[in-house]
């Protein structure tokens, strides 16, 4: 009996699931590299054996018809059809993610581990200062050791790219549980929020300001553990400030009044206005301020909260007090540091029935309780730590 061709991928570490050989097929096709006509014989033809009953591999079924060659197939297999890089000691598993200078996708080592790794784009790494600032973030992230801050594991050259790898975090950026469910329930959004201020807590105690914290670079595990991620804007005591620049750089709806301005001397406080935006948009599903980039800048310099949206009984009055006071325009004003929005959060959810009490429809007493157990667990894993 022949051995399967997907049996062969798997003595190279590269087995292919279904839904991963069409689709590597239709963007060979779309580039060109495979006959579209023969392409879709192929598809039609596996999709009679499949109502059969039958198992069929589109790669296998590609490279016996003389479609592609099958070295040539792996090597497409290994760069994701030429979007991503090969990497030598690393197999490629998905593209997760792309920002304005990198790509980052999922790849297993050689022993296993599955990891993040992001590559600086060739054109961003013709410039000796994105070289640097992307080398600077990855030594920054091995720096660090919290179980809310993504850890980083290696960086450096391979293969002639820019890497720095990453653990991989399973799960989704709160931008996308917003995009996907709407608004977030209270009790879920403070927990989320309180997890990411301990973040900030931990990157004040290390000197570091995040200076982009937004709900896309925020993550959440199907255990419901935060972790804060993308410190590329991320100013330490060794950053020097290019005083042409300013600091407003960063997102425009998540921008601090002082960091709109492009000041300076910007400090934990500006984390923790950004934080406040991303709770309002958790628990009101929109942000706080519409518009372009230019008018969001000019918003968060000039214009206060909207009272209808924070005060029409959509929120309990204690997140509304969160959010003003994170999100007060003078810096002064707000929580001075992560610690004390902490705890303060901690306080409301262990000495409340519901964190939604006093939203209009009254309150959850099982979300309370699950904010409360939560809470619970987090200070005895802080205490065995200790």
């Amino acid at each position: 009996m022949a051995v399967p061709f997907i049996a062969r991928y798997d003595r190279l570490t590269m087995a292919l699931d279904p839904e991963t050989e069409a689709r590597l097929l239709a963007k060979l096709v779309r580039r060109g590299i495979l006959d579209e006509a023969a392409t879709r014989t192929l598809f039609a033809d596996a999709a009679k054996l499949q109502a059969e009953g039958r198992s069929v591999s589109l790669a296998a079924a590609a490279i016996r018809r003389g479609l592609i060659e099958k070295d040539r197939f792996i090597q497409y297999v290994r760069t994701d059809g030429e979007d991503a890089p090969e990497l030598t000691g690393f197999s490629y598993v998905e593209k997760i993610g792309e920002g304005g200078t990198a790509h980052v996708y999922r790849v297993k080592r050689g022993d296993g581990v599955t990891l993040a790794a992001k590559v600086l784009k060739p054109e961003i790494a013709a410039n000796p200062a994105e070289v640097t600032a992307f080398l600077a973030e990855a030594k920054l992230l091995r720096s660090l050791e919290h179980e809310n801050v993504v850890r980083g594991v290696k960086s450096g050259r391979i293969d002639g790219w820019y890497v720095s790898l990453m653990e991989d975090i399973p799960g989704e950026t709160l931008l996308e549980k917003i995009q996907g469910d709407g608004a977030v329930p209270e009790d879920d959004a403070l927990f989320m929020i309180l997890q990411a201020a301990r973040a900030l807590e931990y990157l004040r105690s290390q000197g570091v300001v995040h200076r982009d914290i937004k709900p896309g670079n925020i993550m959440v595990t199907p255990d419901n553990v935060v972790k804060v991620i993308d410190l590329g804007f991320a100013a330490t005591g060794e950053t020097e400030v290019d005083e042409s620049e300013g600091t407003a750089r960063g997102t425009a709806a998540y921008l601090s009044p002082e960091q709109a301005r492009g000041q300076a001397d910007l400090d934990v406080r500006s984390d923790i206005y950004s934080l406040g935006a991303t709770l309002y948009q958790l628990v009101l599903g929109e942000l706080p301020f519409e518009g372009d980039d230019e008018e969001l800048v000019r918003k968060a310099v000039l214009d206060g909260l909207s009272a209808e949206a924070t005060k029409d009984g959509r929120i309990s009055q204690y997140t509304h007090y969160f959010i003003e006071k994170m999100m007060a325009k003078d810096r002064d004003h707000r929580y001075q540091d992560p610690a004390a929005l902490i705890e303060d959060i901690e306080s409301k959810v262990e000495g409340r029935d519901s964190m939604a009490a006093d939203a209009a429809d009254g309150g959850d007493d099982e979300a309370a309780e699950r904010a409360r157990k939560r809470v619970e667990r987090m200070r005895r894993k802080r205490q065995r730590r200790k």
